[in-house]
Protein backbone atom coordinates (compact mmCIF):
# COMPACT_ATOMS: atom_id res chain seq x y z
CA UNK A 1 0.00 0.00 0.00
CA UNK A 2 1.41 3.17 1.11
CA UNK A 3 3.01 4.28 4.48
CA UNK A 4 6.85 3.81 5.45
CA UNK A 5 8.86 4.52 2.65
CA UNK A 6 8.23 4.97 -1.37
CA UNK A 7 11.99 4.59 -1.62
CA UNK A 8 12.14 1.62 -3.99
CA UNK A 9 14.99 -0.95 -3.94
CA UNK A 10 14.95 -3.90 -6.40
CA UNK A 11 15.79 -6.25 -3.98
CA UNK A 12 13.21 -5.28 -1.76
CA UNK A 13 10.12 -4.12 -3.56
CA UNK A 14 8.11 -6.93 -2.65
CA UNK A 15 8.44 -5.95 0.94
CA UNK A 16 8.36 -2.55 0.14
CA UNK A 17 5.74 0.06 1.69
CA UNK A 18 4.98 3.38 0.45
CA UNK A 19 4.72 6.92 2.14
CA UNK A 20 2.73 9.17 -0.47
CA UNK A 21 2.83 9.54 0.20
CA UNK A 22 2.32 16.47 -2.92
CA UNK A 23 1.70 20.59 -11.98
CA UNK A 24 0.14 22.43 -13.85
CA UNK A 25 -0.55 24.94 -16.35
CA UNK A 26 -1.11 28.72 -16.86
CA UNK A 27 0.13 31.58 -14.31
CA UNK A 28 0.07 35.07 -13.38
CA UNK A 29 2.41 36.89 -11.42
CA UNK A 30 2.04 37.04 -7.37
CA UNK A 31 1.52 40.39 -6.06
CA UNK A 32 4.38 40.22 -4.07
CA UNK A 33 6.53 38.04 -5.75
CA UNK A 34 8.88 37.65 -8.41
CA UNK A 35 8.24 34.44 -10.77
CA UNK A 36 10.45 35.06 -13.85
CA UNK A 37 9.66 32.08 -15.74
CA UNK A 38 6.33 29.60 -14.55
CA UNK A 39 8.48 26.66 -15.07
CA UNK A 40 11.60 24.99 -15.51
CA UNK A 41 14.57 23.90 -13.65
CA UNK A 42 16.11 26.63 -11.32
CA UNK A 43 19.93 26.50 -9.37
CA UNK A 44 18.16 26.70 -5.96
CA UNK A 45 20.39 26.02 -2.80
CA UNK A 46 23.47 24.01 -4.44
CA UNK A 47 21.41 22.22 -6.88
CA UNK A 48 18.89 22.38 -9.49
CA UNK A 49 15.68 21.77 -8.78
CA UNK A 50 12.40 21.46 -11.15
CA UNK A 51 9.92 24.38 -10.16
CA UNK A 52 6.33 25.15 -11.66
CA UNK A 53 4.31 28.39 -10.51
CA UNK A 54 1.15 29.11 -11.89
CA UNK A 55 -2.44 31.08 -10.89
CA UNK A 56 -2.97 33.86 -9.00
CA UNK A 57 -3.45 35.04 -5.26
CA UNK A 58 -1.98 33.75 -2.26
CA UNK A 59 0.97 31.60 -2.63
CA UNK A 60 0.62 27.92 -1.81
CA UNK A 61 3.92 26.47 -1.91
CA UNK A 62 2.90 21.92 -2.40
CA UNK A 63 5.55 19.37 -1.00
CA UNK A 64 4.97 16.41 -2.53
CA UNK A 65 5.22 12.93 -1.22
CA UNK A 66 7.51 9.91 -1.30
CA UNK A 67 10.27 10.20 -0.92
CA UNK A 68 10.83 9.04 -4.55
CA UNK A 69 7.46 10.76 -5.76
CA UNK A 70 7.34 14.05 -7.35
CA UNK A 71 4.93 16.97 -8.30
CA UNK A 72 3.23 15.17 -10.75
CA UNK A 73 0.24 13.04 -9.40
CA UNK A 74 -0.82 16.03 -8.48
CA UNK A 75 -1.93 16.66 -11.94
CA UNK A 76 -4.37 17.77 -12.69
CA UNK A 77 -6.20 17.84 -9.87
CA UNK A 78 -4.95 21.26 -8.21
CA UNK A 79 -5.46 23.16 -11.11
CA UNK A 80 -8.63 24.38 -10.09
CA UNK A 81 -6.43 26.05 -7.25
CA UNK A 82 -5.34 28.63 -9.50
CA UNK A 83 -8.35 30.44 -9.44
CA UNK A 84 -7.46 31.71 -6.08
CA UNK A 85 -4.01 30.67 -5.40
CA UNK A 86 -0.92 31.53 -6.77
CA UNK A 87 0.45 27.58 -6.82
CA UNK A 88 3.94 26.59 -6.28
CA UNK A 89 4.82 22.86 -7.13
CA UNK A 90 8.61 21.54 -7.32
CA UNK A 91 10.29 18.48 -7.45
CA UNK A 92 12.26 17.21 -4.42
CA UNK A 93 16.52 17.16 -4.99
CA UNK A 94 17.22 13.86 -6.54
CA UNK A 95 12.94 13.54 -7.75
CA UNK A 96 10.92 14.20 -10.92
CA UNK A 97 13.01 16.40 -13.19
CA UNK A 98 15.40 17.89 -9.72
CA UNK A 99 18.95 16.77 -10.07
CA UNK A 100 20.75 13.71 -8.24
CA UNK A 101 22.91 15.69 -5.86
CA UNK A 102 25.46 14.05 -3.79
CA UNK A 103 24.84 12.08 -1.18
CA UNK A 104 25.69 14.07 1.42
CA UNK A 105 23.73 16.55 0.18
CA UNK A 106 20.54 14.79 0.54
CA UNK A 107 19.69 14.55 4.30
CA UNK A 108 16.26 15.94 5.44
CA UNK A 109 18.15 19.51 6.42
CA UNK A 110 18.86 20.25 2.86
CA UNK A 111 15.05 19.23 1.92
CA UNK A 112 13.88 21.81 4.33
CA UNK A 113 16.79 24.88 3.14
CA UNK A 114 14.85 23.98 -0.54
CA UNK A 115 11.81 24.58 0.42
CA UNK A 116 12.76 28.46 2.10
CA UNK A 117 15.33 29.02 -0.80
CA UNK A 118 12.54 28.22 -2.97
CA UNK A 119 10.57 30.89 -1.28
CA UNK A 120 13.26 33.67 -1.31
CA UNK A 121 14.14 32.77 -5.40
CA UNK A 122 10.18 33.93 -6.05
CA UNK A 123 9.95 36.88 -3.85
CA UNK A 124 7.78 35.84 -0.75
CA UNK A 125 8.32 37.26 2.67
CA UNK A 126 5.77 34.26 3.87
CA UNK A 127 4.81 31.56 2.37
CA UNK A 128 1.28 29.05 3.00
CA UNK A 129 2.25 24.97 2.77
CA UNK A 130 1.04 22.15 1.87
CA UNK A 131 2.42 18.67 2.86
CA UNK A 132 0.99 15.54 1.42
CA UNK A 133 1.76 12.27 3.07
CA UNK A 134 5.09 11.86 3.92
CA UNK A 135 5.44 15.65 2.46
CA UNK A 136 4.59 16.26 5.72
CA UNK A 137 8.12 15.79 7.17
CA UNK A 138 9.86 18.18 5.56
CA UNK A 139 6.33 20.62 5.88
CA UNK A 140 7.12 20.27 9.82
CA UNK A 141 10.29 20.59 9.96
CA UNK A 142 10.10 23.61 7.98
CA UNK A 143 7.62 25.18 10.56
CA UNK A 144 9.88 24.24 13.37
CA UNK A 145 13.65 25.50 11.39
CA UNK A 146 11.68 28.56 9.76
CA UNK A 147 8.25 29.41 11.81
CA UNK A 148 8.72 33.23 10.80
CA UNK A 149 8.00 32.64 7.40
CA UNK A 150 5.62 30.65 7.36
CA UNK A 151 1.46 32.30 7.13
CA UNK A 152 -0.65 28.97 7.18
CA UNK A 153 0.53 25.36 7.47
CA UNK A 154 -1.96 22.60 5.74
CA UNK A 155 -1.16 18.55 6.39
CA UNK A 156 -2.90 16.75 3.71
CA UNK A 157 -2.96 12.99 4.63
CA UNK A 158 -0.22 13.32 6.77
CA UNK A 159 2.14 10.37 7.95
CA UNK A 160 3.40 10.30 11.77
CA UNK A 161 5.59 12.34 13.10
CA UNK A 162 7.12 9.29 14.98
CA UNK A 163 7.28 5.61 14.08
CA UNK A 164 4.82 4.42 16.86
CA UNK A 165 2.23 3.65 14.27
CA UNK A 166 4.80 1.69 11.96
CA UNK A 167 3.67 -2.07 13.05
CA UNK A 168 -0.38 -0.83 13.05
CA UNK A 169 -0.19 0.29 9.84
CA UNK A 170 1.70 -2.47 8.51
CA UNK A 171 -0.94 -4.87 9.66
CA UNK A 172 -3.71 -2.72 7.67
CA UNK A 173 -1.82 -2.92 4.46
CA UNK A 174 -1.21 -6.32 5.05
CA UNK A 175 -5.18 -7.33 5.72
CA UNK A 176 -6.01 -4.74 2.38
CA UNK A 177 -3.62 -6.97 0.15
CA UNK A 178 -5.07 -9.37 -1.60
CA UNK A 179 -4.15 -12.89 -2.91
CA UNK A 180 -4.84 -11.20 -6.67
CA UNK A 181 -2.76 -8.19 -5.48
CA UNK A 182 0.40 -10.42 -4.95
CA UNK A 183 -0.07 -12.59 -7.84
CA UNK A 184 0.00 -8.78 -9.89
CA UNK A 185 3.13 -7.93 -8.54
CA UNK A 186 4.85 -10.72 -9.16
CA UNK A 187 4.11 -10.77 -12.67
CA UNK A 188 5.15 -6.90 -12.72
CA UNK A 189 8.56 -7.89 -11.02
CA UNK A 190 9.10 -11.29 -13.07
CA UNK A 191 8.29 -8.92 -16.33
CA UNK A 192 11.78 -7.86 -18.45
CA UNK A 193 10.23 -4.24 -17.99
CA UNK A 194 11.01 -4.02 -14.12
CA UNK A 195 14.41 -6.32 -14.53
CA UNK A 196 15.44 -3.91 -17.12
CA UNK A 197 14.73 -1.35 -14.69
CA UNK A 198 11.77 0.14 -16.97
CA UNK A 199 10.37 3.01 -15.08
CA UNK A 200 7.04 2.43 -16.09
CA UNK A 201 7.17 -0.70 -14.35
CA UNK A 202 7.63 0.47 -11.28
CA UNK A 203 4.86 3.09 -11.77
CA UNK A 204 2.69 0.00 -11.83
CA UNK A 205 4.13 -1.39 -8.87
CA UNK A 206 3.38 1.72 -7.13
CA UNK A 207 -0.26 1.98 -8.44
CA UNK A 208 -0.78 -1.50 -6.92
CA UNK A 209 0.00 -0.47 -4.15
CA UNK A 210 -2.37 2.80 -4.34
CA UNK A 211 -5.23 0.71 -5.71
CA UNK A 212 -6.12 0.39 -1.85
CA UNK A 213 -5.90 3.97 -0.76
CA UNK A 214 -9.08 5.47 -2.07
CA UNK A 215 -12.68 4.88 -0.92
CA UNK A 216 -13.83 4.53 -4.04
CA UNK A 217 -11.37 2.07 -6.22
CA UNK A 218 -12.28 3.46 -9.56
CA UNK A 219 -10.84 6.91 -8.52
CA UNK A 220 -7.83 5.17 -8.53
CA UNK A 221 -7.14 5.21 -12.42
CA UNK A 222 -7.33 9.04 -11.61
CA UNK A 223 -3.59 8.76 -9.91
CA UNK A 224 -0.97 9.72 -12.76
CA UNK A 225 2.52 8.74 -11.80
CA UNK A 226 5.39 10.10 -14.05
CA UNK A 227 8.95 8.72 -12.99
CA UNK A 228 11.87 9.96 -14.66
CA UNK A 229 14.39 7.77 -16.62
CA UNK A 230 16.74 8.00 -14.04
CA UNK A 231 14.46 6.99 -11.12
CA UNK A 232 16.51 3.98 -9.63
CA UNK A 233 19.93 5.89 -9.83
CA UNK A 234 17.71 8.54 -7.67
CA UNK A 235 16.10 5.78 -5.28
CA UNK A 236 19.71 4.98 -4.66
CA UNK A 237 20.89 8.34 -3.91
CA UNK A 238 17.63 8.97 -1.32
CA UNK A 239 17.96 5.81 0.14
CA UNK A 240 21.61 6.65 1.23
CA UNK A 241 21.27 10.28 1.66
CA UNK A 242 18.18 9.96 3.57
CA UNK A 243 18.49 6.74 5.76
CA UNK A 244 19.77 8.32 8.95
CA UNK A 245 16.94 10.83 9.33
CA UNK A 246 14.07 8.58 8.74
CA UNK A 247 15.47 5.77 10.90
CA UNK A 248 14.86 7.70 14.17
CA UNK A 249 12.62 10.96 14.64
CA UNK A 250 9.75 12.25 16.66
CA UNK A 251 8.17 15.74 15.78
CA UNK A 252 5.48 16.35 18.24
CA UNK A 253 6.94 17.74 21.03
CA UNK A 254 8.74 20.28 18.77
CA UNK A 255 5.35 20.80 16.73
CA UNK A 256 3.45 21.86 20.04
CA UNK A 257 5.42 25.29 19.63
CA UNK A 258 3.63 26.42 16.54
CA UNK A 259 1.76 29.82 16.58
CA UNK A 260 0.35 29.38 13.02
CA UNK A 261 -2.16 28.11 11.67
CA UNK A 262 -2.58 24.29 11.21
CA UNK A 263 -4.66 22.71 9.18
CA UNK A 264 -4.96 18.41 9.08
CA UNK A 265 -6.92 16.46 6.62
CA UNK A 266 -7.76 12.83 6.64
CA UNK A 267 -9.18 10.87 4.24
CA UNK A 268 -11.76 7.98 6.25
CA UNK A 269 -10.61 5.39 3.86
CA UNK A 270 -6.79 6.13 4.16
CA UNK A 271 -4.13 3.24 5.49
CA UNK A 272 -2.88 5.51 7.98
CA UNK A 273 -5.06 5.25 10.56
CA UNK A 274 -6.91 8.15 11.74
CA UNK A 275 -4.99 8.02 15.22
CA UNK A 276 -1.73 10.05 13.20
CA UNK A 277 -3.91 12.61 11.90
CA UNK A 278 -5.86 12.63 15.65
CA UNK A 279 -1.91 12.83 17.77
CA UNK A 280 -0.65 15.84 15.31
CA UNK A 281 -3.72 17.69 15.93
CA UNK A 282 -3.48 17.54 19.72
CA UNK A 283 0.29 18.32 19.75
CA UNK A 284 -0.28 21.12 17.64
CA UNK A 285 -2.17 24.23 19.48
CA UNK A 286 -3.63 26.37 16.91
CA UNK A 287 -4.82 23.37 14.61
CA UNK A 288 -7.67 21.77 13.25
CA UNK A 289 -8.91 18.09 12.01
CA UNK A 290 -10.87 17.73 9.47
CA UNK A 291 -12.15 14.14 8.22
CA UNK A 292 -13.27 13.45 4.87
CA UNK A 293 -15.37 10.75 4.45
CA UNK A 294 -15.35 9.46 1.10
CA UNK A 295 -11.78 9.63 0.65
CA UNK A 296 -8.73 7.63 1.28
CA UNK A 297 -5.44 8.75 1.16
CA UNK A 298 -5.73 11.08 -2.31
CA UNK A 299 -8.36 13.44 -1.03
CA UNK A 300 -7.93 16.32 -3.85
CA UNK A 301 -8.68 13.26 -5.84
CA UNK A 302 -11.55 11.75 -4.25
CA UNK A 303 -13.73 14.84 -2.83
CA UNK A 304 -11.61 17.93 -5.03
CA UNK A 305 -14.35 20.55 -3.59
CA UNK A 306 -14.36 20.00 0.10
CA UNK A 307 -11.03 20.11 -0.01
CA UNK A 308 -10.65 23.56 -1.97
CA UNK A 309 -13.36 24.97 0.58
CA UNK A 310 -11.13 23.19 3.32
CA UNK A 311 -8.11 25.52 2.14
CA UNK A 312 -10.24 28.32 2.10
CA UNK A 313 -11.06 27.83 5.76
CA UNK A 314 -7.66 28.77 6.55
CA UNK A 315 -5.37 30.74 3.76
CA UNK A 316 -6.59 34.29 3.38
CA UNK A 317 -8.51 34.77 0.23
CA UNK A 318 -7.48 38.13 -2.00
Amino acid sequence: MLLSNLLIHRKTISRCRVYLLPIFLGLASPSNGQVAKPEGVREINGTKLFVKVFGRGEPLLVVHGGPGLNHTYFLPHLESLAENYTIILYDQRACGRSAIPSTDSLGLKFFVDDIDAIRKELGYEKINILGHSWGAIPVVRYGIDYPDKLKTMILCNPVSLSHEFDTEIAVIQKKRTTTSDSIERLGIVRSPEFKSGNPAAYEEIMKLAFRHSFATRSNSSKLQLELPENFLKANRALLTGLGKDLGRYDYHRAASKFSFPVLILHGQYDALPLKISQKIQSSIPRSKLMLFEKSGHFIFIEEPEKFREALATVIRQR
